[in-house]
């Protein structure tokens, strides 16, 4: 994607629709429990992937952190129904 954009990627805004919103402590078995309903895809990527976020508020964080490195993502949106989840993520990353 950046070769293809050129000089300009870097004035490009990259986002992902995050599909779920997991807070716990246990991302290995959200991820396996995920797997139940999506069969094609293992729970090493489902926890790999850019469209799902599970984990504690601070896993959260450093994996959108980290999305944000490897592909520069800068923006996430998501369905309402993980808004709330997703409230103590965003405050930690802005500070509040």
């Amino acid at each position: 994607m950046q070769q293809a954009a050129g000089a300009r990627f870097d004035q490009l805004e990259l986002n992902a629709l995050l599909q779920r919103v997991i807070v716990t402590d246990d991302a290995r078995a959200a991820a396996e429990e995920l797997t139940q309903r999506w069969t094609s895809l293992p729970a090493d990527d489902v926890l790999a992937s850019p469209f799902v976020l599970i984990g504690s508020v601070d896993e959260m964080v450093a994996q959108l952190q980290a999305r944000r490195q490897r592909w520069g993502l800068s923006y996430y949106v998501t369905q309402e129904a993980y808004a709330d989840a997703l409230a103590p993520v965003v405050a930690r990353l802005t500070g509040l």
